[in-house]
């Protein structure tokens, strides 16, 4: 439910806090990990997304270039993620977060002034570089078991200047779909079983819940405040990482 809320509230899908949780207190392999991540994001996403298409915040367009690009990346990324060792993993996991969260806070701090809370008011000037960062985006997400809104979520509002409560209902909208293909993959890597089953009911339940609360959260804050959330959140949680990895 906590990731549910903080997802998508701040638009990043949950899975970033989700994996240190199955891999340092569940003890569960990358692979599992990734998998059930990626499918609690569906979840935490589903509900969010359904109330944010009710509420005009999403932007067909936008999604259609977000999409058509993360799911090749995510495909790929879930591949690749079966030779990746428990060890490389957590490095790895933890360098991209701390450059993700980063990225993040600096663009917010230095481009706070210019965060328009218009949503009629924007135009999307760079196609060609959303499609990109959606690839890299996707494939990172494929990777880590982790949702595309860390790094297309922070383009959109830094780079392209997307209005935070476009791009992050957005960018949920998209996640339910590159999060089930993502997790399909990983799951078709290990033996299913009945505690995956057991695993995936509360996670199921609980992200349904907090992604109601955090969506009502996202409708009430200001751009900045989302923005300055989710980068702090995501690079706490990187460092968190590779401290506990050491």
């Amino acid at each position: 439910m906590i990731v549910g809320i903080i997802g998508n509230a701040i638009g990043i899908g949950g899975g970033i806090l989700l994996i240190p949780f199955f891999l340092f207190y569940m003890h569960l392999h990358p692979i599992e990990a990734s998998g059930l991540s990626l499918f609690t994001i569906i979840a935490s996403t589903l509900g969010g997304s359904i109330r944010f298409f009710k509420e005009k915040a999403v932007d067909k367009n936008l999604y259609l270039m977000i999409a058509l690009f993360a799911i090749p990346g995510v495909i790929l990324g879930s591949v690749i993620s079966k030779f990746v060792e428990v060890k490389q993993f957590t490095n790895i996991f933890g360098f991209i977060i701390i450059c993700i969260g980063l990225f993040s806070v600096i663009a917010t701090k230095k481009q706070s002034k210019t965060i328009t809370e218009d949503i009629h008011n924007y135009v999307i000037k760079s196609p060609f570089s959303i499609r990109i960062f959606s690839l890299i985006a996707g494939f990172i997400s494929g990777l880590l078991g982790i949702g595309i809104g860390g790094i297309t979520g922070t383009f959109l509002t830094a780079i392209e200047q997307i209005p935070p409560r476009i791009a992050f209902s957005t960018i949920i909208f998209v996640m339910p779909l590159t999060s089930m293909i993502g997790s399909l993959v990983h799951f078709s890597y290990i033996k299913f079983s009945p505690k995956i089953l057991v695993f995936l009911i509360p996670l199921t339940i609980g992200a349904i819940t907090g992604s109601q609360i955090g969506a009502f959260i996202s409708k009430n804050s200001k751009a900045k405040h989302l923005r300055l959330y989710q980068g702090w959140i995501i690079t706490f949680l990187g460092f968190l990482m590779l401290i506990i990895n050491r």
